[in-house]
C-alpha cells in the first residue's frame, strides 16, 4: 500500500475537510511522535475537535505514529531551513519510510520541498486527486472543499475549485 506522510498542517486541514478517513482507508498514513504531540496532544488540551479525531484515529491503529530517525539527506536538507520540528520530523519520516509524498500546506516547508524535488501535495489538490482516484464524487469533494477554505489560500481554493469544475 503506499506510504504517505502528513505533517501537521496537512494532517489538521484534512481532517477539517472531513476526508482524512477515506485517505486512511486506500493509504498507509504516519505521522512522526512530534506531529501528533502538536495536533492531538496540544490541540486536545485547547479542546480542539480535530484533535479528538486525530487522536481516535491513532488510537484505533489507523494513522500511524512513528519515531523519526536521523537521516542525512534530511538533515543536509534542512540545515539552513529553519521550517518547525513538526516539518523536520516529517522530512526525516519520509525518508526513513521510502514514503510516496508528503502532505503539507506550509509554504516555507513546501518550498523547501520544491527546491529538493521531493514529493508533496497539499490538502486542496489531495481533494481533487481523490476524485481522479474515484475515492470521493465531485460533490463530495466541493463539500470537502467548501470544509477547507476558511484554512487555506483562495489562490489555492480557487483553483482546487476550478479543477473540479473542469
Amino acid at each position: 500500500m503506499t506510504k504517505i506522510v502528513f505533517d501537521s498542517d496537512g494532517l489538521i486541514k484534512l481532517t477539517k475537510a472531513e476526508c482524512l478517513q477515506i485517505l486512511l482507508e486506500h493509504f498507509t498514513c504516519s505521522i512522526t511522535k512530534e506531529v501528533y504531540e502538536e495536533t492531538a496532544l496540544k490541540g486536545m488540551e485547547r479542546l480542539y475537535d480535530d484533535a479528538f479525531q486525530i487522536e481516535e484515529l491513532v488510537k484505533k491503529g489507523r494513522l500511524n505514529v512513528e519515531k523519526a530517525k536521523n537521516n542525512k539527506q534530511a538533515q543536509q536538507i534542512l540545515k539552513y531551513s529553519g521550517v518547525g520540528k513538526g516539518e523536520a520530523s516529517s522530512l526525516h519520516l519520509f525518508f526513513n519510510t521510502n514514503a510516496r509524498a508528503i502532505i503539507s500546506d506550509d509554504r516555507a516547508f513546501l518550498n523547501l520541498l520544491e527546491q529538493n524535488n521531493i514529493p508533496f501535495i497539499t490538502p486542496a489538490t489531495l481533494i481533487i486527486r481523490m476524485v481522479e482516484l474515484k475515492l470521493l464524487s465531485k460533490e463530495e469533494a466541493m463539500g470537502a472543499l467548501n470544509k477547507l477554505k476558511p484554512y487555506v489560500s483562495k489562490n489555492n481554493y480557487n483553483n482546487a475549485k476550478a479543477n473540479l469544475e473542469d
